[in-house]
């Protein structure tokens, strides 16, 4: 009898537990559809009231905007300097200004019987009468003895490429001037400002020919940072970094600040990574620009003949530190001076030579010409010795 009422009593448990489950189950099939479905899950996003249906009014705090919140802040404004002697352009206005005396530069060679372009670069006019300003190495398989490659310049607003010819270029720093045949009208041409007075994080504009395939184009950025040391050739520049887009065929192309004038001519990137362009600062380059125009080269440029390195006092075991001379160039100023190559230098003009770019500095602070002691030390012993500047055109021919 008792165990009767235990089996009546079961069944109604059993069959509020299999509800349960059949239930639970429901729902669970439910929930993994909505997943599928992309209906539900870990963030969703809730559908809203339709038109017909009535939207619950937001609370006034709700709708009140941050006390940050800034309608008159602009990009362009904030990235900009300010010069009480200048009036600040826009994006749009500087491209209008720059942009008809940006030129496309295309070399031009023999391939398969057929002159195509197998070069290309950027370049900016600089006078109305038709000088360019691009990179040495933008042109520099010109240069090579007996090359028959040609150059035409793609000017806006012109139908057809202007042939041009290299006035004269600067392996050291990267420069070249050409000259694009006068025209009927006269050429625009660009403004130059002065690099010096940039700051980290001013607003700067790139135009240029990136590819050789998209002429015209316009990147935008900063000033990321001045100065910025990278060895062209042998030779240390230093640079304007950007992180506007500077792409192959952008080279020689003008880099522009908020006033609308040229502060840079763009020539490198890091391809390794992203937003890493350089452009070479204006203000460097000027006397070589003019210099090239007027002579054809730069002239007038001190040069000593002799290749340095520093030694650290951890490099080799038991070495001495100091700046070493490494190699001089055969009857240049160095080697008509006396110094050899091992000699420790000591002083120069009487500055104590510490590092290569003490050596530098004198360097550039001296006309060819000029005549200054230099203080070596050889063999233990130190030798008093007179150099006489030269000029580095001599040493190039």
């Amino acid at each position: 009898m008792d165990e009767e009422k235990k089996k009546t009593n079961i069944v109604p448990i059993l069959s509020v537990i299999t509800a349960c489950c059949v239930l639970f189950t429901a729902i669970q099939t439910v929930y993994v559809f909505k997943l599928s479905t992309g209906n539900a899950g870990i963030m969703t996003y809730t559908q809203g009231p339709r038109e017909d249906e009535e939207k619950p009014e937001r609370e006034e705090s709700e709708r009140r905007p941050s006390p940050a919140v800034d309608p008159e802040f602009s990009l362009e404004h904030a990235a900009s300097v300010t010069d009480p002697d200048k009036t600040t352009l826009s994006t749009v206005e500087i491209v209008r200004l720059v942009s008809p005396a940006t030129v496309s530069i295309y070399i031009l060679g023999e391939v398969n019987g057929i002159t195509s372009p197998v070069f290309s670069g950027t370049g900016f006019l600089i006078s109305d009468d038709g000088y360019v300003v691009t990179n040495e190495h933008v042109i520099s398989d010109t240069l090579e003895e007996g090359s028959d490659y040609e150059i035409v310049v793609d000017v806006p607003g012109y139908t057809r490429p202007i042939d041009a010819e290299v006035v004269g270029s600067d392996y050291q720093t990267d420069i070249a001037v050409l000259k694009v045949e006068e025209q009927d009208e006269p050429f625009e041409y660009v403004t130059l400002g002065d690099s010096d007075t940039l700051q980290v994080g001013e607003l700067v504009v790139a135009i240029g020919n990136p590819l050789g395939q998209l002429e015209g184009t316009v990147t935008v950025g900063v000033v990321s940072a001045l100065g910025r040391e990278i060895n062209n050739n042998g030779y240390t520049m230093a640079l304007i970094q950007t992180d506007a887009s500077i792409n192959s065929g952008n080279s020689g192309g003008p880099l522009i600040n908020s006033f609308g004038e040229v502060i840079g001519i763009t020539n490198a990137k890091i391809s390794s990574g992203e937003g890493l362009g350089f452009a070479i600062p204006i203000s460097d380059v000027a006397d070589e620009i003019e210099s090239i125009i007027n002579n054809g080269y730069v002239a007038n440029r001190p040069y000593l003949g002799l290749t340095v390195g520093n030694v650290r006092s951890d490099e080799y075991y038991g070495a001495v530190a100091g700046v070493f001379c490494s190699s001089v160039e055969p009857d240049g100023p160095a080697d008509q001076a006396g110094i050899q190559p091992d000699d420790l230098i000591i002083s120069v003009d009487g500055v104590e030579i510490n590092d290569t770019d003490d050596i530098i500095s004198v360097r550039d602070n001296h006309v060819p010409g000029d005549e200054i002691p230099v203080v070596v030390e050889r063999d233990g012993r130190r030798i008093e010795l007179e150099l006489v500047i030269g000029d580095s055109n001599d040493a190039e021919r």
